[in-house]
């Protein structure tokens, strides 16, 4: 089996995770991150293939590691 199967699909499950653990819209974290509201949803559907920058400024906006983005058990 591979291990990194559906990788963005998981990865953005748990960006939507943290962003509702924070009680903030993906409106309000375009906002901070200035993006576009539907590319938050995109990533956090899994049909975005998102750089490593972008995970990075997605993780400072939510004020976590961005490690902790890659923490599937949740």
């Amino acid at each position: 089996m591979v291990k990194n199967f559906e990788v963005e699909k998981r990865f953005g499950a748990k960006l939507a995770y943290v962003r509702k653990s924070k009680k903030l819209s993906q409106m309000k974290l375009a906002e901070i991150v200035d993006m576009n509201f539907n590319y938050i949803g995109q990533i956090e559907r899994g049909e975005a293939n998102v750089t490593i920058k972008t995970m990075c400024v997605l993780a400072n906006a939510l004020d976590i590691e961005l490690k902790d983005l890659f923490n599937f058990s949740f």
